[in-house]
């Protein structure tokens, strides 16, 4: 009973928990989540959530096989503030991370049940600064989802990590005397990969120093990891997790760059393919990047909207036309569940 129910569609299975009180206690237990979780990953329908011009937060389905894909459902927000504040930083598990731009405040948000909870608190945790933070959003052996939250301020460099059991913040360690707190370094939110968060750090100059930043989920504790040994001048690339593997696309040069696909395989990086591109693509200004299920794909999205898609089989690019999602101002992959923020 336990996986014929946990296969079923989010919204049935919401609709199971009115049949009675038993399934609404069944269907509660962090047991039943975990499995129902465990499908959704699967699941090959997924969706974009985008704010798009004027000021709307629409929903589309990314099953490309439906020849209603394209069709847009507004989605309403339960707080108050107007979807242009919305900053989308991470989803997992059919919940996004969100920061609302106009007080700086962290929040969880399940877009399907309307659910959502505050991060911050009165002792300035889970405030968000934009172009300084970054943030990574796991779930652990235990099955506690943690946001982690990675502060540069004046210098240095803090790490908080948020349990959603808990209801708490904690700090734990970075590494030590590293120069990554600078604000010459960008920092991309961090990719959910196996049993860890990857951050990449870059300089903003094309030659600047490049590296890849690990969070261990089990032991909390930082590594690094260098990029791919990319041939060609200033290599940029973008951090994706393919059947819970952790891949890496990467251009070299300044203008018709090649474009090589990476896996990390045992700690090291292996080349999977190497094709040529003839216009460039915008790695420093790619705020998310998830692969879709159905069609063996990557989805990219640019911080001002750019939808992009890479066939993995194909080695063919799409650039989508503002037709097709409309003009966004910024989206973010995500699958839908029943899992709330207060669980």
């Amino acid at each position: 009973m336990l996986d014929i129910i946990a296969r079923l569609p989010p919204l049935a299975v919401a609709k199971c928990k009115t049949v009675s009180k038993k399934w609404l206690a069944y269907i509660s237990k962090p047991e039943f989540l975990r499995v129902h979780c465990h499908f959704m990953r699967a699941s090959p329908d997924q969706k974009i959530l985008t704010v798009g011009n004027p000021s709307l937060c629409l929903v589309r389905s990314l099953n490309f096989a439906d020849a209603n894909y394209f069709l847009a459902t507004d989605v309403p927000t339960p707080f108050n503030v107007r979807p242009r504040n919305l900053l989308f930083l991470a989803s997992l598990d059919g919940m996004l991370c969100v920061c609302l731009k106009n007080t700086c405040e962290l929040l969880l948000w399940n877009p399907l049940t309307r659910a959502c909870k505050i991060l911050s608190n009165s002792i300035k945790q889970g405030f968000y600064k934009v172009q300084h933070d970054a943030i990574g959003f796991y779930v652990d052996s235990s099955f506690d989802y943690n946001i982690v939250h990675i502060k540069r301020r004046r210098g240095t460099i803090a790490v908080y990590i948020y349990s959603l059991r808990l209801g708490s913040w904690k700090s734990v360690r970075f590494l030590k005397k590293r120069p990554y707190h600078g604000q010459t370094y960008s920092w991309s939110s961090a990719t959910f990969s196996g049993d860890g968060l990857y951050f990449r750090v870059s300089q903003y100059w094309l030659a600047g120093h490049k590296m890849i930043i690990r969070f261990d989920v089990n032991t909390k504790q930082f590594s690094e990891l260098p990029f791919p040994n990319a041939s060609g001048e200033g290599p940029n690339g973008a951090l994706v997790s393919i059947r819970s593997e952790l891949h890496m696309f990467v251009a070299s040069g300044y203008y018709e760059r090649p474009v090589d696909l990476w896996k990390l395989h045992n700690g090291s990086w292996m080349l999977l393919c190497s094709f040529p591109f003839r216009r460039c693509l915008p790695f420093p200004e790619i705020t998310s990047i998830t692969y879709l299920n159905l069609k063996d794909s990557c989805l990219m999205i640019t911080e001002w909207g750019q939808v992009i898609e890479f066939d993995l089989h194909l080695d063919e690019w799409d650039f989508f036309s503002p037709a097709t999602f409309g003009r966004i101002i910024h989206g973010s992959v995500y699958t839908e569940t029943i899992l709330s923020p207060g669980f």
